[in-house]
C-alpha cells in the first residue's frame, strides 16, 4: 500500500514538473516571437524588405501575424489580386484594419477602372462615402443606372462637401437628366444649415443661367446670414427661399437673439410664412433667451412663445428654468404644457406628483 501511494506521488511530481517546463516553454516561445515581430517592425520601417521575407514565415502561428499580412497587401494594393483582399478579409473578420480594408481596394479598383472587377469583389455597398461613389460609378458604368441614380441620390443630399470620387457620379447623374432640380436646392439648404459657406458657393454657382439672380442672392446671404431681411425681402417666396431664410435666420439669432425677435413680423410678411412657420422662428429665438441676463420684455415673450409652441423640448428646457430658480407656480405650468407622452417620462412624474403633495400639505 504505501509503495503505491508513493508510485502515485512520483508520478505527480513529474507531472508537474512536465507542466512547468511546457509553461516555461510556451513563455520562451511566446517572448522570442515578440521580439522577432518587433525585429520585422523594425526591419519594415527600415525598408529591408530581404530581413523581412526571411523572418515573417516564421511567425505564422502568432496573433499578431494579421497585421504583418495587412501591411504587405497594403503596402503594394495597387498590384493586389482580388482574391488575395478577399482571402484576407475572409479569414480576419475581427480584425480593425480588415474592416477598412474592403472599401480601399474598392477605391483601388476603381482607380484601375475595373468596373466589373470591383462590383464582384464588392458586391454589397461598401462603408465609405469615396468607396460608395465608386461603387455607384461602376453600376453606371455596367449599364446599371437606376440603382445608380438611386445610390447618387442618397449620396448628394448631404450638407457636407463630398470625396472628390463623388464628382463623376454626380455630373454623370446631372448630365442624365435624371437629377431633381428639387435635390438641388436641397443641398444647397443643408449646406447652408451646416454652415458650409464654400459648399453653397459652390452649388449656386453651379446653377443654369436663369437662376443667376436667386444665385448671387443665395451666395450673398450664405456670406453674411444678416442680410437674411433684404434676401427676403427681395426674393420671391417659394418653400427654398423660406426655409433659406429659416437657416439664416437661426444663424442670426445665435448672434444676437433680440435684433431676431424684433425681425419676425418683417420676415414673416416679406415671405409670407405660415403660423407655424412664424412659431419655428419664435422657437428658435426663445432657446437663445433662457439665461438670466433677459429683460423683462423679452422673459413675457419667451413665456408667450414657449407657450404656443409644440416643440417639448423647449417646453421641457422652461420647466427645467422653473426648477432651476424655485419657481412652483412655474413648474406647475409649465409641466401642464407638456404632451402626455413626455409627462410619463419618471424626470416629470416625480415633479408631478411632488407638487400634488406639496397642495395636500
Amino acid at each position: 500500500m504505501e509503495k503505491a501511494k508513493h508510485v502515485t506521488w512520483r508520478l505527480l511530481a513529474v507531472g508537474v514538473c512536465l507542466l512547468t517546463v511546457s509553461s516555461v516553454a510556451r513563455a520562451d516561445s511566446l517572448d522570442e516571437q515578440r521580439s522577432r515581430y518587433a525585429q520585422i517592425k523594425q526591419a519594415w520601417d527600415n525598408r529591408q524588405m530581404d530581413v523581412v521575407e526571411q523572418m515573417m514565415p516564421g511567425l505564422k502561428d502568432y496573433p499578431l501575424y494579421p497585421y504583418l499580412e495587412y501591411r504587405q497587401i497594403t503596402d503594394d494594393l495597387m498590384n493586389q489580386p482580388a482574391v488575395t483582399v478577399t482571402n484576407f478579409v475572409r479569414a480576419n473578420p475581427t480584425l480593425p484594419p480588415a474592416r477598412t480594408l474592403q472599401s480601399r481596394f474598392v477605391n483601388e479598383l476603381a482607380r484601375r477602372e475595373d468596373w466589373r472587377g470591383l462590383l464582384a469583389f464588392s458586391p454589397e455597398k461598401p462603408g465609405t462615402t469615396e468607396a460608395q461613389c465608386n461603387y455607384y460609378y461602376a453600376k453606371w458604368n455596367t449599364g446599371q443606372s437606376e440603382e445608380a441614380w438611386q445610390g447618387a441620390k442618397e449620396l448628394w443630399l448631404t450638407g457636407k462637401s463630398q470625396p472628390n470620387a463623388c464628382d463623376k457620379l454626380f455630373s454623370v447623374w446631372r448630365a442624365s437628366g435624371k437629377q431633381d432640380p428639387l435635390a438641388y436646392l436641397e443641398r444647397i439648404r443643408l449646406a447652408m444649415k451646416a454652415g458650409n459657406t464654400g459648399l453653397v458657393t459652390v452649388l449656386a454657382g453651379q446653377m443654369p443661367a436663369d437662376y443667376q439672380t436667386i444665385a448671387s442672392a443665395i451666395i450673398s446671404l450664405a456670406n453674411n446670414p444678416n442680410t437674411v431681411l433684404t434676401f427676403a425681402r427681395t426674393t420671391g417666396a417659394t418653400d427654398f427661399t423660406r426655409q433659406m431664410a429659416a437657416v439664416a435666420f437661426a444663424s442670426v439669432a445665435r448672434q444676437d437673439a433680440e435684433n431676431a425677435r424684433l425681425m419676425i413680423p418683417s420676415l414673416a410678411q416679406a415671405q409670407q410664412l405660415n403660423e407655424d412657420q412664424i412659431q419655428e422662428l419664435r422657437d428658435i429665438v426663445a432657446w437663445r433667451l433662457m439665461g438670466n441676463d433677459v429683460t423683462d420684455e423679452q422673459a413675457k415673450w419667451r413665456d408667450d412663445a414657449i407657450m404656443r409652441s409644440q416643440s417639448t423640448s423647449l417646453i421641457e428646457r422652461r420647466v427645467r428654468m422653473a426648477l432651476g430658480t424655485g419657481d412652483r407656480r412655474g413648474l406647475n405650468t409649465w409641466l401642464a404644457r407638456l404632451p402626455m407622452e413626455a409627462k410619463e417620462k419618471d424626470e416629470w412624474r416625480y415633479w408631478q406628483a411632488d407638487l400634488l403633495l406639496g397642495t395636500r400639505t
